[in-house]
C-alpha cells in the first residue's frame, strides 16, 4: 500500500500522544479510525478524501458521485477509500458531526452508515441551534447503540482522531473542501463528475505498481 498507511501510523501516534487511554477507549479509539476506512486494503490505488460535514459541496459529492465510485471501484476491491475529517471554523457543527460519525464508527462500526445519513440530511441539521438530538436520532437510526453513542459523544473519545486528521490535512495544504489525492498524486479541490473521476481512477489503476 502506498500513503494508505497513514492511517495506521495515525492511530499508533494518537495511542502514543494519550498516554492515559484506557484499554476500553483504546479499543474504540482504533476501531474508529479504521472504520472510516472502506475497500481492499491491499488495492493498488488508495484515495483521500478530506471533507467536512457542513460543507454543501461535500454533501453533493456524498449523495451524488460516492456511491457510484463505491460501486465501481471501492466495493470491488480496486480502491481503498479514506474520509479524513476537516472541519471548517466557519461551520459551527461541522466539528460535532465528525465527532459523532467518529463515534459510530468506534461504537459499533456504523461510521459509513452516519457519513451517509449526515450529509443527506445536512440540511435538517446544519441551521439547527442544538443539532445533538439529529444526531443520536441518526445513530439511534443506523443501529448504534444509544447509550454507548452518547457517551462517546459526551466523553469527547474520539477528539483526538479529529484533531490529527485536521493535523495531517494541514500538513497536506489541504485549501478548501472536498479535497482529494489518488496515491502520491497532486491534492486536487472540488466537484467532479463521476465520468472525471472515472478517467482518473482508471489511469491510476494502469500505472506500474511503485
Amino acid at each position: 500500500m502506498k500513503i494508505g498507511n497513514w492511517v495506521f501510523v495515525g492511530f499508533l501516534s494518537v495511542l502514543a500522544g494519550a498516554p492515559t487511554l484506557g484499554a476500553q477507549d483504546a479499543k474504540q479509539a482504533e476501531r474508529a479510525a479504521m472504520n472510516r476506512v472502506k475497500g481492499n486494503q491491499n488495492a493498488d490505488v488508495v484515495v483521500y478524501e478530506f471533507a467536512d460535514f457542513q460543507c454543501p459541496y461535500c454533501a453533493r459529492f456524498a449523495r451524488e458521485v460516492f456511491p457510484r465510485i463505491d460501486s465501481a471501484y471501492v466495493k470491488t476491491g480496486k480502491v481503498l477509500w479514506i474520509f479524513v475529517n476537516i472541519p471548517l471554523p466557519n461551520h459551527a457543527h461541522s466539528w460535532a458531526a465528525a465527532e459523532a460519525a467518529m463515534c459510530a464508527g468506534a461504537v459499533a462500526e456504523r461510521f459509513w452508515a452516519l457519513h451517509d445519513r449526515l450529509f443527506l440530511q445536512q440540511a435538517e441539521w446544519s441551521p439547527a441551534a442544538d443539532p445533538a438530538p439529529f444526531f443520536s436520532k441518526y445513530a439511534r437510526e443506523a443501529g448504534v447503540p444509544s447509550e454507548a453513542f452518547h457517551a462517546c459523544v459526551a466523553g469527547d473519545r474520539t477528539a483526538t482522531l479529529v484533531i490529527r486528521d485536521v493535523l495531517y490535512a494541514s500538513n497536506a495544504r489541504v485549501s478548501g473542501t472536498p479535497a482529494f489525492v489518488i496515491n502520491n498524486d497532486p491534492i486536487f479541490v472540488g466537484m467532479k463528475s463521476f465520468e472525471e473521476w472515472k478517467e482518473l481512477l482508471d489511469a491510476a489503476l494502469k500505472k506500474p505498481k511503485q
